[in-house]
């Protein structure tokens, strides 16, 4: 089974470098970097190789450098010697002669810039698989536990149907009996044809033989999916929808606490899938 859940966290260090992969539900494939400036070219190929892995998620991956022992100051010498340049335009201009010292070209801005070597692009990217291996990993953990709480959700919903349906011709039965009664009751001179067509007409209502067998044909959709390769997320989603449109018939239809109890304890079940299956891929 490889159901992966959308949320997830993993990160992976070397000796320069931190990649930090988490991610939450999102309608489709949402990719944010956070990368050092000198890294920014490596995006596009970042890109492309998780796309390889996720399907769907708000997925944002941070790179940090943990190494700044390489981090150094440089002189600008070009903008040193155009403020020399200048100075000595003024100097010549005014008949002055300026003393310019190397502190004082310290204070110039853009003289002095910070440095820093740039991570090997290889670990960057060797970095990146590893964070995302273990980002898929830990997704797919969370997929299957997912997954097993759903299946025993399924094994609930089958065993309230085969209940419905083992005491669905008692209940017609006792239904046509109160029916009858109560025309006793009211002492009501109606013809045999009349009444055969009133209890024809409950007796439609109380069927719910082919709402079952939908509610079942969902359910082993539903177990199909689980089973399935790839990002299920969005069929089992719709799979939700068809089985509380059933429910919400069944309920409907009922015309005794039983079923009516069993009406609402599926409901229930769908509503607790429901919540789970927003969170998978």
């Amino acid at each position: 089974m490889t159901i992966s859940s959308m949320t997830g966290f993993a990160s992976a260090e070397n000796e320069a470098l931190v990649w930090e992969i988490r991610a939450v539900n999102h309608r489709f494939l949402e990719l944010n970097f956070r990368l050092p400036e000198v890294c920014r070219h490596l995006e596009p190929a970042l890109r492309a190789a998780a796309k390889t892995q996720l399907a769907r998620g708000k997925v944002d991956c941070t790179l940090r450098q943990t190494n700044d022992a390489e981090a150094r100051l440089e002189i600008n010498s070009g903008v040193v010697e155009q403020v020399r340049a200048a100075v000595g335009s003024i100097d010549h201009l005014t008949e002055e002669k300026t003393q310019l010292s190397g502190l004082d070209l310290l204070k110039w801005p853009g003289v002095l810039t910070h440095a820093a070597a740039g991570p090997d692009e290889l670990d960057i990217l060797d970095g990146f698989n590893t964070a995302l291996n273990l980002f898929k990993a830990n997704r797919e953990r969370e997929g299957a536990a997912t997954a097993e709480s759903i299946l025993n959700r399924l094994d609930l919903i089958t065993d309230l149907m085969t209940g419905v349906k083992t005491e669905i011709a008692s209940i017609i039965q006792s239904a046509e009996a109160r029916l009858i009664a109560r025309f006793d009751a009211l002492k009501l001179d109606l013809d045999p044809e009349r009444l055969h067509q009133e209890i024809v007409l409950l007796t439609s209502k109380a069927d719910v033989a082919e709402e079952i067998d939908r509610i079942d044909a969902h359910v082993r959709e539903v177990r199909r999916c689980l089973a399935a390769e790839g990002p299920v997320g969005r069929r089992l989603d719709f799979l939700m929808q068809e089985l509380n449109r059933e429910a919400n018939t069944l309920a409907s239809k009922s015309i005794a606490a039983e079923s009516t109890f069993s009406a609402v304890e599926l409901k229930v079940a769908i509503e607790q899938m429901r919540e789970q299956i927003q969170n998978l891929e």
